[in-house]
């Protein structure tokens, strides 16, 4: 159980838990705000994590201790990792011990063995037609289809819609 901080009288003699103005006080004389007891605490009370007391923090610990390992709510504590442990003083030189900063984390680039293939356009690549023979057709009546069919027999292996793109025009 929680120490009960003094409590101060409010309006018409009741007693009050809570009171803004020692709160205030006591965050100017260098004390903290606990989040689950909503109160200001003196700094010696303060725990790992910066938002709980002590005893607050022992009791919401426990409490995470029985929650399935997959749930983690955000009133879980954790302790906060304070910068200080990572740096040395060694005959005043400054060691920083951090693998942050370091060189450790630098990624190694693996080059491929197979070159990359760059092209101008997305998209399949150019076939090789007899343009001016697909053009003599279609001014004969042929159509894409019939097209497509006779320059299969020729050896070339194109779609009519391959044959219908290069009569409007597209390049493909």
């Amino acid at each position: 159980m929680q120490p009960v901080p003094p409590r101060a009288k409010g309006k018409g003699g009741t007693v009050s838990y809570f009171d803004i103005k020692r709160d205030i006080e006591i965050g100017k004389a260098g004390g903290f705000f606990c989040q689950a007891c909503v109160i200001g605490k003196p700094a010696s009370e303060r725990s790992p994590d910066p938002r709980y007391c002590l005893s607050c923090f022992d009791v919401l610990t426990n409490e995470a201790s029985l929650l399935p390992s997959n749930k983690r709510p955000k009133w879980v504590p954790k302790a906060k990792n304070t910068p200080e442990k990572s740096i040395q003083v060694v005959d005043d030189v400054v060691l920083n011990m951090s693998p942050i900063n370091g060189e450790k984390n630098k990624v190694d680039i693996i080059q491929s063995r197979v070159a990359k293939v760059t092209r101008s356009k997305r998209g399949p690549k150019f076939t090789e037609l007899p343009d001016d023979l697909i053009r003599q057709w279609a001014s004969e009546g042929m159509g894409s289809k019939a097209i497509s069919t006779r320059l299969k027999a020729e050896g070339y292996d194109v779609s009519y819609k391959t044959i219908q793109r290069r009569l409007q025009g597209v390049l493909v």
